[in-house]
């Protein structure tokens, strides 16, 4: 339902809502575009050599006044995301060193961040979830630098994260993670 008929068909949702959502959305991707450029300029005038890393949590969850949980959200193909390591292990595979930046906010704030990636798969999409605080992760150099492929990644096993087949067992993981405490 990502067509174009798609929208001309279903009516329920008003087309001027819906370009105002997009309308906001291209703002807020502007704006992200333009922060990380001032910042970039910013670390240029600064004295003294600095390593900048800028990362967003996607979603902070607070719960009557209490911050529950952060996410970083992502959609991956199952090629991409899913990874057979040098040791015949399936691992989940994601940036890492956003996922070391997320670890230092956990342990300075105690606050957990769940990755829940959506992966694009043939058959379908699913689910994978799983939090940064006590999940083994191995981080390592992947790729060809003759390709231009070469990126640090987070590799976790495939045996810790949780697979979720639909949205409805989407629905029940963020349920008992947000709400039952």
């Amino acid at each position: 339902m990502a067509s174009r008929t798609a929208f001309v068909y279903d009516s329920s949702f008003p087309l001027r809502q819906l370009e105002q959502f997009f309308i906001r959305h291209s703002k807020d991707v502007f704006n992200r575009l333009e922060f990380s450029r001032a910042l970039e300029e910013a670390r240029h005038l600064a004295e003294g050599k600095h390593f900048l890393k800028v990362m967003d949590i996607d979603a902070l969850v607070v719960v009557d006044n209490d911050i529950r949980v952060g996410f970083e959200i992502k959609t991956l193909r199952d090629d991409v995301v899913n990874y057979y390591g040098r040791d015949g292990r399936k691992y989940v595979k994601v940036n890492g060193n956003q996922y070391r930046s997320y670890m230092e906010f956990v342990k300075r704030t105690g606050i957990d961040v769940h990755y829940l990636i959506r992966v694009q798969a043939r058959g379908g999409d699913y689910f994978y979830a799983w939090g940064v605080l006590g999940t083994p992760v191995r981080f390592e150099w992947l790729g060809s630098e003759e390709f231009g492929t070469r990126d640090y990644y987070a590799l976790v096993k495939r045996s810790s994260v949780t697979k979720l087949e639909d949205r409805v067992e989407l629905a029940k993981y963020l349920r008992d993670l947000i709400f039952r405490r």
